[in-house]
């Protein structure tokens, strides 16, 4: 508890050290009267309250801790303690307050006399400035008169406050003055240009976007779908709305708003541009369209034909023929949907642009059309490409039978395996269906193709099969010459390799291998290698 009367007692001495008394002093500095003297006044009397009456009351508190510490009365004591610290801290802040207060005051005198040169400058140089421009600045002249003098009468209660010693009440009437001086001052300097817009150049494009349009009205082109009349009623209205807020200087917004206001109106300028540059697109387009339309239904008949030419010789699917039809069915409702459109252009019924899209709504229709008739005519090639690749396709895999045929006479093997002969009659029959497929009337090719496709997988198995059986016996041959030099060393090789010839007899080749080598390895661990390398050389 001593320790912390220690600490409080140091910081009372601090307190009662500090030196507020010299920064009040620095008020004496200024015009001692009014405001100024009440505030030296007060804050003198604050901090010698403070000296004489609060730390000197803390002094007793602090005696009274000692003498509870003493006591052993720590709880009381401590309590005590904690209202002290309180009270040190009130002090501090009102102090803090306090020097705060005589700094505002002491900095506001001194800004004061810095500025109030260059804010009187700056009231000389707008009065003269709108003396200038006093005959742009239009209705709101008055006004501006009215603003001017409230800046003299700020500066004037400036003077007498300063002159009363109110240097806080100086300080606000300056920036008030100062404030009114740059408002007005960006004021003056917008003001004539905003005024131009609201007065002469808007109202002069209003005039001349009205007469655009009569003329084209004129011209017969039907523009009541764009509501430009109404567009341009809500847009001077506007307009009227910004010319009465400049005129109670209500400027702030006014150029972006003007600004939106041009905007509108390049996109009306814009409308009507690109209504008469539409009437020469569709009037160019209906010609180039008409002479498409006309093609493709040509082509659509020739594709007509064609199918019909080649359902003598080809299967052609319900499918295919309800497409062709309604391609027929789309290409007459798009004839008659050009002559609405026609009818439309030639009798102005609608706006151009309005036609300009049906135009190329319609364009991308006929483009449709005409990827749908080249399909269609790729499908019909397609069918005979398909009957082409199915013979030629037939013909190799014919080719691929003779091959497999001579090079089982060149292998001079002495049979097929019973499976080998089996799979040789599948390919065959194969082959055979896929032949009498094609030369059916109408051709299939749906059908033809899939049994060209089996056929091709079949006959293709079964040759890998039969060189693969072909080099199985020449290797069981081959085994059984080699182990012959050994069959003399017992009667087990001899009855094995009697056994294998047997089976090689049988056309059962791997099983043949299996044996040789089963009683040769005995002599000849490594016999299949040495006779695979001695087939190699």
């Amino acid at each position: 508890m001593y320790k912390e009367v220690d600490r409080l007692e140091e910081w009372k001495n601090g307190i009662l050290n500090r030196d507020v008394p010299e920064e009040i002093g620095k008020v004496k500095n200024l015009h001692m009267s009014g405001q100024t003297e009440e505030k030296f006044e007060t804050w003198r009397n604050e901090w010698d309250d403070i000296v004489g009456s609060i730390l000197p009351d803390i002094e007793e508190r602090l005696f009274d801790i000692e003498d509870l510490a003493a006591k052993n009365r720590f709880k009381k004591a401590k309590d005590l303690t904690v209202v002290t610290e309180k009270r040190l801290n009130g002090i501090e802040e009102q102090i803090k307050q306090l020097l705060e207060d005589v700094s505002k005051l002491v900095e506001s005198a001194e800004q004061n006399q810095s500025e109030i040169d260059v804010v009187r400058a700056a009231y000389k140089d707008l009065y003269t400035t709108v003396t200038k421009k006093r005959g742009s600045l239009g209705k709101s002249l008055p006004l501006i008169d009215e603003r001017l003098d409230k800046v003299n009468e700020l500066l004037e209660s400036f003077e007498q406050a300063t002159a009363d010693g109110s240097y806080l009440q100086a300080r606000e009437y300056l920036m008030d003055a100062n404030a009114l001086i740059e408002d007005l001052v960006s004021l003056v300097e917008q003001y004539p240009k905003l005024l131009v817009q609201v007065e002469t150049k808007i109202p002069a494009e209003f005039k001349e976007i009205r007469g655009g349009i009569q003329e084209m009205q004129e011209a017969g082109y039907e523009l009541h779908t764009f509501s430009l009349d109404s567009r341009l009623d809500q847009m001077e209205t506007e307009l009227e709305k910004l010319k009465n807020d400049l005129t109670e200087l209500r400027y702030e917004g006014v150029e972006e708003k003007l600004a939106e206001l041009s905007n509108q109106i390049e996109q009306l300028y814009d409308t009507l541009d690109y209504e008469v540059d539409s009437k020469l697109y569709v009037e160019n387009k209906l010609e180039e369209l008409n002479q498409q339309i006309v093609i493709v239904a040509e082509n659509v008949e020739a594709l007509s034909n064609e199918t019909l030419e080649v359902q003598q010789s080809y299967f052609v699917s319900k499918q295919q023929i309800e497409a062709q039809k309604q391609i027929s069915d789309n290409v007459v409702e798009l004839k008659n949907d050009l002559y609405v459109i026609s009818d439309l252009a030639e009798h102005q019924k609608q706006t151009f642009t309005s036609i300009r899209e049906l135009v190329d709504e319609w364009y991308t229709e006929l483009e449709k059309m005409e990827s749908l008739v080249s399909a269609e005519k790729e499908t019909l090639f397609a069918l005979r490409e398909d009957e082409r690749k199915a013979k030629e396709t037939l013909l190799s895999l014919k080719g691929t039978m003779v091959d497999i045929n001579r090079a089982l006479k060149k292998s001079n093997i002495p049979g097929l395996p019973e499976r080998a002969i089996e799979q040789l009659g599948e390919a065959e029959e194969k082959l055979m269906t896929a032949t009498d497929y094609l030369e059916q009337i109408p051709l299939e090719l749906g059908r033809i193709n899939v049994l060209v496709t089996e056929a091709e997988e079949m006959v293709k198995k079964n040759h890998q099969y039969i060189l693969e059986t072909i080099e199985t016996a020449e290797l069981a041959e081959n085994v059984i010459q080699f182990g012959n030099r050994y069959r003399s060393r017992s009667q087990d090789v001899a009855t094995g390799l009697l056994e294998a010839e047997l089976l090689f007899r049988q056309f059962e080749y791997e099983e043949a291998i299996e044996c040789a080598v089963r009683v040769i390895e005995k002599y000849e661990p490594n016999v299949l290698d040495i006779v695979k390398d001695f087939a190699t050389v």
